[in-house]
């Protein structure tokens, strides 16, 4: 009888032994990657890079930099939020077509603030009339340099919504 329980208790111990060296092995094969948590989109283009046709000297943005969509410290115009809309409302000039048939209301665009404070790639969000997209995209490639926004200390490349008011007066 004795002889039968040392016979179990060993293949017992073999047995806590192997699972326990299996354990460990599978534990560091199978290790979870833990991704943080970020709030950024890829580039809208396929292509490898995309030339921006806002810059004369066609600043690059690789496809494998993220641009963010919120970070520490957002780009800002120089002079401010109100400036930025001076700006904007000061270079529009109201489409003839649109003035005719009496179309108001916003033009939602956004853009990237490159590292360097460049306007890139935009794009209408939210549409109100062809001629008005229009205008308000020449608008929005004739913004000067951005103060470039910035992640851990470092500039970043950031998109920035911002929307552009037709009203009649």
């Amino acid at each position: 009888m004795s002889r039968k329980i040392k016979f179990h208790s060993l293949y017992l111990y073999l047995f806590l032994l192997l699972s326990a060296i299996g354990f460990t092995s599978c534990r560091h094969k199978h290790k979870a990657i833990v991704h943080p948590i970020v709030n950024e989109m890829p580039l809208p283009n396929a292509d490898n890079y995309y030339y921006s046709p806002v810059s004369q000297d066609k600043e690059v943005v690789s496809k494998n930099e993220h641009i963010f969509t919120v970070i520490e410290q957002m780009p800002q115009f120089p002079g401010g939020e109100e400036e930025l809309m001076n700006f904007i409302s000061t270079n529009l000039v109201y489409p003839a077509s649109a003035l005719r048939d009496g179309i108001q209301g916003k033009v939602i665009c956004r853009f990237v603030v490159t590292k360097t404070g460049r306007v890139e790639s935009p794009e209408v969000v939210r549409s109100l009339d062809p001629a008005c997209d229009k205008v308000a995209i020449r608008v929005v490639k004739s913004l000067p340099r951005f103060i470039p926004g910035r992640q851990n200390g470092v500039n970043v490349c950031v998109w920035y919504t911002v929307p552009v008011v037709f009203k009649l007066k």
